[in-house]
């Protein structure tokens, strides 16, 4: 009984490092936009310096609960490419094949499941987030999910989302869900997710 207790605690760890990673590599790409509409994250404190910090956090994530960390990250990747279908990446590809290519790493090295479920868990947790910033990206212009379908609509895409993850995996979903205020916890007291 205690070793599960134990091993859930190092999943969540891993899950919490994967997810304060994700936030400060989504942050500092959001970097102008943050800032224009007033928001303080860490990645605006620390500028380009986040990246390798952000990095680190992965590493150990990933070491820490290897699969699940990878699938959450590769899912955060593939689905974060979602918002610029057809920008030109660095890369020469589109948004849609960076992302595609994120699946198909995923599926490669995780399994197909385990890269569906990440979608699912990540991708309710994204459209809960968006809920959240409904306010302030409604105010600057910014057309995140909850604006585009409305409320409802994202409210009721974010929980089936989240009881198709559960069907997949339900001890690592509900993991995600109780590691993801614990990522804006830690980063608010490290002086930035406000």
């Amino acid at each position: 009984m205690f070793g599960d207790w134990y091993n859930w605690l190092i999943e969540v760890f891993g899950i919490v490092l994967t997810g304060i990673s994700i936030k400060c590599m989504d942050d500092l790409l959001d970097a102008e936009y943050d800032q224009c509409v007033g928001r303080q994250t860490l990645a605006g404190k620390l500028g380009k310096a986040i990246l390798p910090y952000a990095l680190l956090v992965l590493a150990i994530g990933i070491f820490v609960a290897k699969e699940i960390a990878l699938v959450l990250f590769l899912a955060s990747y593939a689905i974060g490419m979602g918002h610029d279908l057809r920008e030109k990446m660095p890369t020469g590809l589109p948004g849609w094949g960076e992302g595609l290519a994120a699946l198909v790493f995923g599926m490669l090295l995780a399994g197909p499941i385990p890269m569906i479920w990440g979608l699912m868990i990540i991708g309710a947790v994204q459209l809960l987030d968006d809920l959240v910033d409904i306010y302030k990206d409604t105010q600057s212009g910014q057309r995140n999910s909850a604006v585009r379908l409305g409320v409802v609509e994202t409210t009721l895409l974010a929980v089936i989302c989240f009881l198709f993850a559960v069907l997949l995996d339900a001890k690592d979903s509900v993991l995600v869900l109780l590691a993801t205020p614990l990522v804006h916890m830690i980063l608010e007291l490290m002086g930035g997710d406000k």
